[in-house]
């Protein structure tokens, strides 16, 4: 996804029948960086559900969300080391990744558009994963060791639950830069506000996250082609780097 100018996986709860801009508030435990001591904090963890798929639309089967209360310190150390980690032992990470990627990079292609994950992996292969901030850099750890898209929004500012959809023709929202344009049944997702984020295209502005944003909620896309264990490798990885830095992720899942 375009970045704004951002141990097993946990039990997945399956969401295909979620009522349409539903919210579950839930207590989420976190931990503290000052040591074990464990706080809660409501987290609204947007529920997801889904559209019916159009005839001739892409072939895409699965929408993921990874919701978090997270510790933004605890998040920028453990992404630190594992930047360092990866700097001086990277193996195939980046091969396997580009890999994936280029299976995003082909669909992107049909709407024109350059896939930007080919060229960060590159750049990160050269000179290390970006430091931006705690949940832009948790994005794109996560993209850019998987090669899977993903996206990030503040979930205080997620109006109602998570729906993905297609648009059409001529929808319009504000992304970072100008004003989004989708083409017909280009996938989205929505909130009960409006669209927050075109697959190919990226995130909107009024859900985007800043540094000190707590409440995280991660999506992760689906591609034509795309193997479905990279798919969960994707989810995987956030899942297992959320629970290192003490935070208790809630992922959920429908079938697109």
């Amino acid at each position: 996804m375009r970045t704004p100018p951002v141990s097993p996986c946990c039990p997945r709860t399956t969401a295909t029948n979620a009522p349409d801009g539903c919210v579950r508030t839930e207590p989420i435990t976190d931990r503290n960086t000052s040591g074990n001591e464990q706080r809660e904090t409501a987290l609204n963890v947007p529920a997801l559900s889904a559209g019916t798929k159009p005839s001739g639309a892409a072939e895409l089967t699965r929408f993921a969300a990874v919701a978090a209360a997270v510790d933004t310190a605890a998040l920028t150390a453990q992404l630190a080391r594992r930047r360092q980690a990866l700097a001086e032992r990277p193996g195939d990470v980046y091969d396997r990744a580009d890999e994936v990627a280029q299976v995003y990079a082909r669909w992107f292609a049909t709407y024109d558009i350059i896939c930007p994950l080919p060229g960060q992996i590159a750049a990160a292969r050269r000179k290390g994963l970006p430091a931006i901030g705690p949940a832009v850099d948790a994005l794109l750890y996560g993209e850019l060791t998987t090669g899977v898209l993903m996206g990030v929004q503040d979930a205080e500012a997620v109006d109602g639950g998570l729906h993905f959809d297609w648009a059409a023709q001529g929808e319009t929202f504000t992304g970072f830069r100008s004003t989004v344009t989708c083409s017909q049944d280009e996938p989205v997702v929505r909130d009960a506000t409006g669209i927050v984020a075109s697959v190919p295209q990226g995130p909107d502005r009024r859900t985007s996250v800043t540094k000190s944003s707590r409440h995280l909620v991660f999506t992760v896309y689906d591609a034509p082609g795309l193997d479905i264990r990279d798919f969960d490798t994707g989810v995987r990885v956030l899942t297992d780097l959320l629970r290192e830095t003490g935070s208790v992720p809630d992922v959920q899942e429908v079938v697109l």
